[in-house]
């Protein structure tokens, strides 16, 4: 239990760090569950993670009927009150074992649940080995906070974790892309492949695993390789995905990377950039856009490949905004040519959105934040006041 704590720190000081121990001395031993295998069973409760809500236990009652214009809900279990004051060392959760797969001993809010911080679409857990193909790639990616490159092979990778009570056998892996967008569904969802992983029970040694996915994502050329990437974890029989089956902000078997890096000289070239907001279930939604520091970003470890180092802020000597939204795949404005987007009134800071698919526009004029440093921009969707979705843009300093 002891040492399984130490994981989990480690984890919360650096993911490069997770990544390399949980490959130490099983390259290879991984890439034979590409297939599924049968005739395992399992005596306790399993939980499957990709970095969101880590320690949850398998899903509870599907709740009451919703009103129209609400988003799926998921119901994770109550909590008995044995540990009022929560849990809130990274290893406190791993030792309790004897209450009922449905029940925490506190209050949601108070559990120490997730190994990295950070907005649930950021997942520092989905990595990219850009420019190989999967049969040439290697067992770790060269550079953890790499991008795809449009149009070529790119090797996608998944830090998954089990967190249940017992060993979790023939756990489906799957790997989608999407353009970029707040929201998700499966009419836009792109499989590029699955695959089969074994993972031990919380505490034992291969509990947390880096998958390699077996297939070649080409990412398309028209968003320049940034689409958004997902990751969905499930076991038929003693942890199956749940509802919802797209929503990375409710679902603990799912994780997201929508996150754009780009430099300096490629946000200057592509001045607008398009993303859906995704379905609104008979709803309406708001969208937002504001800078953010840095420091609030733990992604951009990877970037550095130093858990103490970050790209500093950049000076914001421009703006930034969202156009109107106009239905997905219409033509956006050439903001790039328009000298104050904003006086002609075509961007705000956000803007309200009615039915499906619909589409903003992200628009920034920062200059170049310089060597060192980075503009982050975090576009978001929210519904009837809860955060639904939202999309990162990275811009490094030259």
């Amino acid at each position: 239990m002891k040492e399984a704590g130490k994981a989990i720190r480690r984890v919360v000081d650096g993911v490069e760090d997770a990544v390399e121990h949980v490959l130490k001395g099983e390259e290879e031993e991984h890439e034979h569950r590409h297939r599924h295998h049968g005739g395992h069973t399992s005596t306790g409760p399993v939980t499957v993670n990709v970095n969101i809500d880590c320690c949850c236990p398998p899903k509870g009652p599907s709740g009451p009927p919703q009103p129209p214009g609400t988003r799926p809900p998921h119901v994770t279990g109550t909590s008995d009150g044995t540990l009022p004051g929560g849990v809130v060392d990274p290893g406190g959760i791993i030792g309790i074992v004897s209450r009922p797969p449905d029940v925490w001993p506190g209050p949601r809010d108070h559990l120490y649940m997730r190994p990295v911080v950070g907005p649930f679409w950021e997942s520092p857990d989905i990595l990219i080995e850009p420019g190989i193909d999967p049969a040439h790639a290697p067992a770790i990616p060269t550079s953890l906070g790499a991008i795809a490159k449009a149009g070529m092979d790119n090797t996608l990778y998944a830090h998954v974790w089990n967190l249940g009570q017992a060993p979790c056998p023939d756990t489906l892996v799957e790997f989608y892309w999407f353009n970029p967008a707040l929201g998700f569904d499966a009419a836009h969802a792109n499989l590029v492949g699955a695959t089969w992983v074994e993972l031990r029970a919380r505490g034992e040694a291969n509990s947390h695993r880096l998958v390699r996915c077996p297939v070649s994502w080409r990412a398309q050329f028209v968003n320049g390789g940034h689409e958004c990437l997902m990751v969905r974890l499930s076991q038929a029989a003693l942890d199956p995905l749940s509802a919802p089956a797209w929503d990375a902000s409710r679902n603990r078997h799912i994780g997201q990377r929508n996150i754009h890096v780009m430099s300096a000289a490629e946000a200057a070239a592509k001045p607008t950039l398009a993303i859906g907001v995704g379905p609104l279930f008979g709803g309406n939604a708001a969208v937002a856009v504001q800078r953010a520091n840095t420091g609030t970003m733990p992604w951009l470890h990877l970037v550095t490949m130093d858990r103490n180092r970050t790209p500093g802020t950049g000076a914001a000597n421009g703006d930034v905004g969202l156009t109107p939204p106009t239905p997905e795949g219409a033509p956006l404005p050439n903001l790039g040519a328009v000298p104050d987007p904003r006086g002609a009134g075509l961007i705000g800071d956000s803007h309200g959105v009615a039915g499906d698919g619909q589409q903003v526009g992200f628009h920034a004029t920062d200059g170049n934040p310089g060597a060192g440093q980075a503009h982050v921009y975090r576009v978001t969707g929210t519904q009837n006041g809860a955060l639904f979705g939202g999309y990162t843009v990275v811009v490094l300093g030259e």
